[in-house]
């Protein structure tokens, strides 16, 4: 769901080789490297078994013909952030930013929303200043060519693109605070900056290039990665096996950067910091693809074919690739070159696999070139699917971010995404399942809690009821203790699962496993239910003072384990835990994740809740859904 997959099959697919020139293009005689290049070839640390599954040739890498003797080029420093945690600390998280080239679909809006819940969890446990930036890729020859075939101009297509994503992720509260757009300015001036320094420190040269050129994909591609295919009237045409896009023979005058001299700090890099790419299949992925050959990277292209786009500074003939121009948007966001030292590298990434090579490869090694370090995490998720199938215009499946929210709420769909999608693999949409989930989950199990705990039957006086550690006392160990009050061992589970829950939900978003965080909040409520049930308050007597202190005791427990829920659900459904905590009467300034605490009465400490009046019933938490007859959300026509 990202700038790349939103060409529909514009990125680099996998291939079991290493890069290969392109049939018929001239390979150049290379002079000698530098000596401190010439080392023996690195080894992949446990991940051999993987390489030649997952390796791939990128299409925006280009085949010299003719290499100049290159520069020396010293590996910068890198700078580290002032910690990689603790409280006080700054820290930047990053959506891609979308192409400019359709409308949003909820790929693009999954990626938005797995950077809000960790920008969001991380305000609420009090970590630190920061921030959250997302935008729009504006400029190259797709978007060129869709707005003369509009009959618009690429600025007027790119305004236009650009509000339906910033109305879209308005819409699901995504919490941004910087909407970069490519187009603007600052961001020029930051690439234009970017460049010069590359160009200073010696990792740039001009070369002379031809091969299998895709337009669609915006980068030539090597004949392994090609195929023929027969049209309508009979005539041959050569076409990318992975995006069926037409290639044509070309030859171009661009300039290069030295990616082959960064392959040793990149591989020093990633082992140095294991943690830098999550989850673990993705940072192998990436240390595999550090043992094939780095060829030197295009990074420009003839302006005569590409006007839409950042003139390379100082040579009118060529345009910067729209991929570094691109990439630099998390500096421009930060001020570069000014104030982004405020900032950088303090940077989480969140990107989609199709784009990982451009943000684990090509990014750590431009930043190294231009004196910069490395970013400091890029979390990488993999992509949805629609009833088993890859999202396609073609095939009319495109799932609209905005007709999700109408039918599921914007709560109820972020909950969906979040709780079901896994960054490991690909994951499916279809609307019965939609409706199953947030049935079972949102509206019967939180949603009928919450309703069953206030009930005026239940709780008459709309209060948060005392607790009694006569009826629930604290035990050492309550698998080896008889009872002593009114509790059972399963009572006594509850207790220590709730308690373990924010350390537990920290620890997975911590990980990048917002779904696993979701998944143990879940469990959690179906077990509370099972309390509530269990206990059966409605049937206890209110007027039999006994009878009644273990009724306000089962209530209390009750409203304490959804005051937990309320509190840790806030990232991922911000407005139905803003409904439920007001109805326990919890204040805004009682919500931070940082100071939550679990049952205090049962731990002999004062509760602030106790015999505090609940908030107004403002109704049902969230409203079930009707089954649908349609089979899929259509995309909205532009």
């Amino acid at each position: 769901g990202l700038r790349a997959a939103a060409r529909h099959g514009a990125a680099p697919g996998p291939t079991s080789h290493r890069p290969r020139r392109p049939h018929g293009a001239r390979a150049a005689s290379r002079t000698p490297a530098p000596h401190w290049l010439s080392r023996p070839r690195p080894i992949c640390p446990r991940a051999r078994p993987l390489c030649l599954a997952v390796s791939m040739v990128p299409p925006s890498l280009w085949f010299p013909l003719a290499m100049p003797r290159p520069a020396l080029l010293l590996p910068p420093p890198l700078r580290r952030a002032s910690s990689t945690a603790g409280p006080g600390r700054r820290l930047l998280l990053s959506t891609p930013i979308f192409y400019a080239n359709g409308p949003p679909h909820i790929g693009h809006l999954y990626s938005a929303l797995l950077a809000d819940a960790l920008h969001r969890h991380r305000g609420l446990r009090g970590a630190g200043p920061g921030r959250l930036s997302t935008g729009t890729d504006e400029h190259g020859l797709k978007i060129q060519q869709a707005a003369a075939a509009a009959g618009t101009s690429p600025p007027e297509l790119c305004a236009r693109i650009s509000a339906l994503f910033h109305q879209a992720f308005t819409q699901a509260a995504i919490s941004f605070t910087d909407f970069i757009r490519t187009s603007e300015p600052r961001h020029c001036q930051a690439v234009c900056h970017f460049w010069a320094a590359l160009q200073e420190r010696g990792a740039l040269y001009k070369g002379s290039y031809e091969g299998w050129y895709c337009t669609a994909e915006e980068g030539f591609l090597p004949e392994s990665q090609l195929t023929e295919r027969v049209d309508a009237q009979g005539n041959i045409h050569k076409v990318s096996m992975e995006s069926g896009h037409e290639v044509h023979w070309t030859k171009e005058e661009n300039y290069m950067f030295k990616l082959s001299a960064f392959q040793d700090p990149l591989q020093k890099w990633l082992r140095n910091n294991p943690r830098a790419i999550s989850p673990e299949p993705f940072y192998q992925r990436v240390l595999c693809w550090l043992v094939e050959d780095l060829p030197d990277l295009s990074i420009s292209r003839e302006r005569s074919r590409l006007q839409w786009g950042i003139p390379v500074p100082s040579d009118s003939t060529q345009t910067i690739y729209v991929w570094v121009d691109a990439l630099v948007n998390y500096l421009s966001v930060l001020g570069y070159p000014e104030t982004h030292g405020e900032w950088w590298p303090a940077v989480h990434h969140v990107v989609g696999k199709d784009i990982l090579k451009f943000h684990a490869v090509y990014w750590p090694a431009l930043l190294m070139a231009a004196g910069l370090s490395p970013p400091e995490r890029i979390f990488v998720h993999s992509h949805w699917t629609v009833r088993g199938q890859k999202m396609s215009k073609s095939l009319g499946n495109v799932i609209d971010p905005f007709a999700c929210n109408e039918r599921y709420t914007v709560d109820g769909f972020r909950y969906f995404l979040l709780r079901q999608g896994v960054p490991e693999r690909d994951c499916d949409y279809y609307d019965e399942k939609v409706v199953k989930v947030l049935n079972s989950e949102l509206a019967d199990a939180l949603g009928g809690l919450l309703n069953r705990s206030t009930a005026p039957g239940i709780n008459p006086s709309n209060t948060y009821p005392c607790f009694s550690e006569t009826c629930f006392p604290k035990v050492v160990d309550y698998r080896e203790t008889e009872a002593l009050g009114r509790a059972a061992a399963e009572d006594y589970e509850l207790v220590v699962s709730v308690a373990s829950l924010p350390l537990q939900v920290a620890s997975y978003f911590e990980d990048f496993q917002i779904y696993k965080a979701l998944e143990c909040i879940a469990l959690c409520v179906r077990q509370t239910n099972g309390f509530f049930q269990r206990h059966r308050p409605w049937k206890l007597d209110r007027k039999d003072p006994t009878e009644k202190m273990w009724l306000d005791t089962i209530i209390h427990v009750t409203l304490e384990c959804l005051r937990v829920y309320g509190t840790l659900l806030q990232p991922v459904i911000p407005h139905i835990a803003d409904k439920l905590l007001s109805r326990l009467a919890v204040e805004p300034e009682e919500r931070k994740i940082s100071s939550l605490t679990f049952l205090p009465r049962y731990n002999g400490k004062p509760c602030p809740f106790e015999g505090r009046q609940l908030g107004p019933d403002t109704g049902i938490l969230f409203h079930r859904l009707e089954k649908s007859s349609q089979h899929q959300i259509e995309n909205k026509k532009l």
